[in-house]
């Protein structure tokens, strides 16, 4: 059965709210300092160090299999990206997972790619019975995930998993199978600085290390990077200096700069 879904403003209170609890976090996070282990893409492993620092956190990216499990067991939250698939990755992500679940730490899979591969494909439904906190991917991976091409795959697979689904692209969707919503803020040219969305992915981590509730955390986390690269944008005359700015912009990023610029929308289900 198909479902409609509706997009409108929150109210200006709730949009204020968000953005008042992720400062907060953002606080909490430089304040605590957490631990998040990152097994990510080679492209991605710089880029995801740097925006972890910038608000704080301490990554670690390490993924030999005889001392995963160790850095996983001092972590605070785990992140696993599925982009560079090699022999390496593929032993060190179960060991990494198995341990995360054994010490009640908060996990997210990045599905990098899925709708191009098969195998890779199945490999990260093997994944998904692990049971992720959270999952992120663009729509093409999302849909490939539900193994269904519709506007509702962020939706159903937050329904089939139980976990919560953030669909990033020109607008971010965060959703429970339950509610949604809808973060309107970011900028074009993030499209060009590579493994920003793998990046994103460490960056949901780094929130659910301080903040259990996932899709809160989830919110607070793609609203902080979708708004601190709006205003990166801003001052940047192209993806070089984008990368840049970007990262002092999370360096410097408070409560007045993000309720001055969040805009959060709210997606409902209308007709069946």
């Amino acid at each position: 059965m198909s479902s409609v879904f509706n997009v409108f403003d929150i109210e200006s209170q709730s949009s204020t709210d968000y953005a008042s609890s992720s400062a907060v976090m953002l606080s909490t996070i430089a304040r605590q300092k957490p631990r998040v282990q990152c097994i990510t893409n080679t492209v991605a492993m710089d880029f995801t160090s740097d925006i972890l620092l910038a608000v704080g956190a301490r990554p670690s990216l390490t993924m030999g299999v005889e001392e995963i499990q160790e850095f996983v067991a001092s972590s605070d939250s785990l992140s696993i990206n599925i982009g560079t698939l090699d022999g390496a990755r593929k032993a060190a992500i179960p060991l990494a997972i198995e341990t995360a679940l054994d010490y009640h730490r908060p996990w997210v899979l990045d599905p990098v790619s899925v709708h191009a591969s098969q195998k890779r494909c199945d490999y990260a439904h093997e994944l998904l019975t692990f049971k992720p906190t959270v999952i992120r991917g663009n729509s093409a991976e999302i849909k490939a995930l539900v193994g269904k091409d519709t506007a509702e795959a962020a939706w159903l697979l937050a329904e089939q998993t139980g976990s919560v689904v953030v669909q990033t692209g020109e607008a971010d969707i965060i959703t429970d199978g339950k509610k949604a919503l809808m973060i309107a803020n970011g900028d074009l040219m993030q499209t060009r600085v590579s493994a920003m969305g793998c990046a994103a992915t460490a960056f949901i981590a780094t929130f659910l290390a301080v903040n259990r509730r996932a899709f809160d955390a989830s919110v607070q986390a793609m609203l902080t990077l979708s708004v601190a690269g709006e205003i990166a944008a801003q001052q940047s005359q192209g993806p070089g200096s984008l990368h840049m700015h970007l990262l002092d912009t999370l360096y410097g990023l408070d409560d007045v700069m993000l309720a001055k610029n969040a805009h959060i929308l709210m997606c409902k289900e209308i007709a069946a």
